[in-house]
């Protein structure tokens, strides 16, 4: 879509949002979902995902031994092989309500598991997994605090919850959740202790993982502008 009809949509989309019947809402969220990244498929027939292992490990200050043996989930996973690279984990789940739709993508040739499943509802136990992570997909969920109580109810106690997410933004038809950084800060510390806590600008092109691997960090968003919260959350008793 053209800068010029995005910004000119999105005031528009907020207006009407509230009278927009709600499964229309989630349908036209979805199909945007899929739009993006029939988009990144392309004529390649493929998405790359070699990115992910250095926002696991190295961004969060973690080596890949660290991840051994333990089970991951990755909610909001989308098709592109999150957890391809964690071959020593002990279990490798992507979770995702459009997963029936990624089969289409290619993610049967791949090595982690998928299951069709919105973050708030979870389909797994209680305290069975030692790490939940949300990539750039905390602020697309449709019910905010639903979602974080599933990712700290499956969470095993001392087991870390790792988040990327973009804060202080209006809604949008993809990302209907406005998360603003200080209530996000309070709702996780209820959950556990917050390891690390680090705010990003966004590049002027909206890449989300270059504007954190090439952006400066700081302690926190200026009030009110739009940037990327990376943080570890330690799950407590």
């Amino acid at each position: 879509m053209h800068p010029t009809i995005k910004r000119v949509a999105k005031p528009i989309f907020r207006a009407v949002r509230p009278i927009i019947p709600a499964p229309l809402l989630l349908w036209f969220k979805g199909y945007s979902e899929m739009r993006f990244w029939k988009g990144l498929y392309g004529e390649e027939r493929k998405l790359d995902n070699d990115h992910y292992e250095y926002f696991y490990t190295e961004f969060f200050s973690l080596d890949k031994g660290w991840y051994k043996g333990k089970t991951l989930l990755d909610v909001g996973c989308g098709p592109a092989g999150s957890l391809e690279w964690a071959d020593m984990a002990g279990t490798r789940t992507g979770l995702d309500p459009l997963v029936d739709q990624y089969r289409t993508l290619g993610i049967d040739k791949h090595k982690m598991d998928y299951v069709c499943a919105p973050v708030e509802k979870i389909p797994f136990a209680s305290g069975s997994r030692d790490v939940v992570c949300s990539f750039n997909s905390l602020d697309h969920v449709d019910h905010l605090d639903t979602a974080i109580d599933e990712i700290f109810r499956v969470l095993k106690v001392g087991g870390s919850f790792l988040i990327i997410v973009e804060v202080n933004h209006k809604a949008r038809p993809t990302e209907p959740i406005e998360i603003w950084e200080g209530a996000l800060r309070q709702t996780l510390a209820r959950h556990g202790t917050i390891a690390s806590w680090r705010a990003f600008p966004i590049r002027y092109d909206h890449d989300i993982y270059r504007s954190l691997r090439e952006g400066s960090p700081i302690e926190r968003m200026p009030d009110g502008k739009e940037g990327l919260i990376a943080a570890r959350v330690i799950k407590g008793v």
